[in-house]
């Protein structure tokens, strides 16, 4: 990735996290659930696993307008599989997700050691249209390489 993609992606990220703090700290009335319960998916593209899909069930459970999801997320340069809840702030696909991931890289991943798995937190905001940032934070559990990984992508729906 160039280093121009990279910094437009990070600025990017950026802008998505302030726009999420500033949001959260408003009261807001009880949002419409974004799903009761079911299949959800959606596309990534972004630091270290390319381009990706991922495929996620949304649990019929409910608390603090928070849904809890299960999701998996293969990908070019490696997989991710994820638990975590999503919430709904509006009418256009407004929404946070929030959730706690294994990262698998492979030997076409961007910027990461190859082989190497990666266990950590991730922030997603989807601030119009289910368009959006995700950001995460991670530490390597297995294989050589950096102890830790920051990564970054944009997101399409889920």
């Amino acid at each position: 990735m160039t280093n121009k993609l990279n910094r437009w992606l990070l600025v990017f990220g950026a802008i998505c996290l302030g726009s999420c703090v500033g949001t959260a700290s408003a009261q807001a009335p009880p949002r419409v659930p974004l799903l009761t319960s079911g299949w959800m998916a959606g596309f990534h593209y972004g630091v270290p696993v390319k381009w990706s899909m991922a495929l996620a069930y949304v649990l019929p459970a409910m608390r603090d307008d928070w849904q809890p999801f299960a999701a998996a997320e293969p990908g070019i340069g490696g997989w991710r599989a994820s638990i975590g809840a999503l919430k709904s702030t509006g009418e256009l696909g407004r929404g946070y997700l929030v959730r706690v991931s294994a990262l698998r890289t492979s030997k076409k991943k961007w910027r990461a050691p190859a082989s190497t798995t990666f266990v950590g937190p991730e922030l997603q905001f989807m601030p119009i249209f289910a368009i959006g940032a995700r950001v995460g934070g991670f530490f390597r559990v297995q294989g050589k390489g950096e102890r830790g990984l920051l990564t970054g992508d944009l997101s399409l729906l889920f």
